[in-house]
């Protein structure tokens, strides 16, 4: 299994790891190695815990530089060729392209992709991003002609490949995301909701009784909607005094957002958002939400989501691939239009006690339809084995 972050393959893939363990097989992760959190610990450490053999390979996720490139295709090939495996499966950009072209020069015999979504080049018509499109697209027909089936998160993205020519439509295959497992996030009572709340209430400084809290779950990133999400907290913070926002999330190293560590909390004070900084026990903060926020460019299909419907939250979100399929809007949730903060301002103010309380059973019974990580495990190992 292949992917630019040893994180994502621990958090994301850990049911298909479980699951291919659990059968009697052999598991060998490539990817970067990061710390877990701010301990000394990293995910590779804790792959290795479940079983796995983890490999590290240094990426660079947002090189284009050709040279990088050709350096990461050789390790991929050079490790894949050492490896011998019987399967090989690539997760994010980098690894769909370079990986599944290193796995067929080292003669894998099955091959399988998922994409995880497209990103902010296929989310906006800058000339940069419109040339970056281009040649992603170029080296996906490339690289998906050796895969066997290629899996998607949602259907936008199932749709594009297949009618730009990219994927034949007989590889393709939606998955709905890498899916929960919803017998270990269960619907919380109101006794473990009521703690959850105080414990917040502790960690800001600030009540939230009879409060909306709104919960946004993302990295310090400008595609995953930060300042839309930190406008709109201003917006509806200046006209009402019942609403609580609160963000968890890591500051990313590429500087999109122009923030570190000691201008963000300044920033969010001047919004009037609570920044935590990032938390690896965030759904204890999720049950603590009233509503959970998301207002990205595009995903593919986000996580933060998923687990908020698991938790029976009300969403707010946008209306675009990968973050429209968690959403009926208007009945557990609202969409809003993207890069829009006034248009997110608008659908906070809108939720009611009533939409908040239904959203319980909704957000739920949509999560056990269409998200449960067994369906996700099934359709994949199918595929696998066929």
């Amino acid at each position: 299994m292949i992917c630019n972050t040893d994180g994502a393959l621990y958090v994301f893939r850990r049911p298909i790891i479980d699951a291919l363990l659990l059968k009697g097989y052999e598991v060998v992760t490539l990817s970067s190695e990061s710390k877990f959190g701010d301990s000394a610990e990293t995910y590779v450490k804790k792959l290795a815990s479940l079983g796995v053999r983890p490999l590290v390979v240094e990426f660079d996720r947002h090189s284009i530089s050709p040279l990088k490139n050709l350096l990461l295709l050789r390790s991929l090939y050079r490790a894949i060729r050492a490896e011998a495996p019987d399967i090989v499966h690539s997760f994010t950009h980098k690894p769909a392209i370079l990986g599944t072209i290193a796995a067929y020069l080292a003669r894998t015999p099955r091959i399988f992709v998922t994409i995880t979504g497209l990103g902010l080049p296929f989310a906006s018509n800058g000339i940069r991003f419109r040339l970056i499109r281009l040649l992603l697209s170029l080296q996906y027909r490339v690289a998906l002609r050796f895969a066997r089936a290629v899996f998607y998160q949602n259907q936008d993205d199932l749709n594009y490949f297949v009618s730009a020519g990219i994927v034949p439509r007989g590889k393709a295959v939606l998955t709905y995301g890498s899916g929960i497992d919803v017998d270990q996030v269960p619907l919380p009572s109101e006794e473990e909701v009521l703690q959850a709340r105080k414990r917040l209430e502790g960690e800001i400084g600030q009540s939230v009784n009879g409060k909306k809290v709104v919960l946004y779950v993302a990295r310090v990133r400008k595609e995953k909607g930060f300042f839309e999400y930190y406008r709109a907290a201003q917006r509806v913070s200046q006209q009402r005094q019942d609403y609580v926002f609160v963000h968890l999330g890591l500051i990313d190293n590429d500087g999109s957002c122009r923030l570190d560590s000691r201008s963000i909390g300044a920033f969010a004070s001047e919004h009037g958002v609570h920044y935590l900084g990032f938390k690896e026990n965030a759904l204890d903060y999720m049950r603590a939400a009233d509503i959970v926020t998301l207002p990205s460019y595009r995903e593919g299909m986000p996580r933060s989501l998923i687990e908020a419907l698991a938790l029976g939250k009300f969403l707010v979100t946008t209306d675009m691939p990968g973050c429209r399929e968690t959403v009926i809007d208007g009945s557990n949730g609202y969409l809003c239009r993207v890069r829009d903060a006034a248009s997110l301002a608008r659908k906070f103010l809108d939720v009611g006690v009533g939409q908040m309380k239904m959203a319980r059973s909704l957000s739920r019974r949509l999560c056990e339809v269409k998200f449960d990580a067994k369906k996700v495990v099934e359709m994949t190992l199918g595929h696998y084995f066929r």
